[in-house]
């Protein structure tokens, strides 16, 4: 009885660390956005300039977290020279949605989601091989 006590405490703690951890990340990234301007950004190895970023990650919406489909690996270029590592993930039913996940960390954390025509180019290499 005791045993399973303690492991019930520890895995509410551990559930606990992993939300904070996940909510500091979050903060973290739109923290470093509104302090910093992004210079650039390579996704996918497809470059978007700093015009081409304008705007995009100033409003972000709840990720419901279902509909992920294609999912695309990136650095966003900050004016201070550091970068960001994150996934954008292409929502499957609707058209220039987007979930944005930050990998700058060992805890990798969505962000929210948004809505640009912006990522247009980026295919998936499964659909480039057909």
């Amino acid at each position: 009885m005791k045993l399973s006590y303690i492991s019930g405490l520890l895995l509410v703690f551990s559930s606990t660390c992993f939300g904070v951890a996940k909510e500091i990340v979050e903060y973290d990234f739109k923290r470093t956005l509104r302090k910093h301007t992004i210079v650039s950004a390579d996704i996918e190895n497809i470059f978007f300039s700093q015009e081409d970023m304008k705007g995009i990650f100033d409003h972000f919406e709840n990720d419901e977290g279902r509909y992920r489909c294609e999912s695309f690996s990136g650095i966003i270029n900050l004016d201070n020279n550091e970068s960001i590592s994150v996934e954008i993930i292409k929502h499957c039913y609707e058209k220039n949605r987007y979930i944005i996940v930050s990998k700058q960390y060992s805890v990798e954390c969505t962000i929210g989601d948004i809505n640009t025509d912006k990522f247009d180019y980026l295919k998936s290499d499964s659909i480039n091989a057909e």
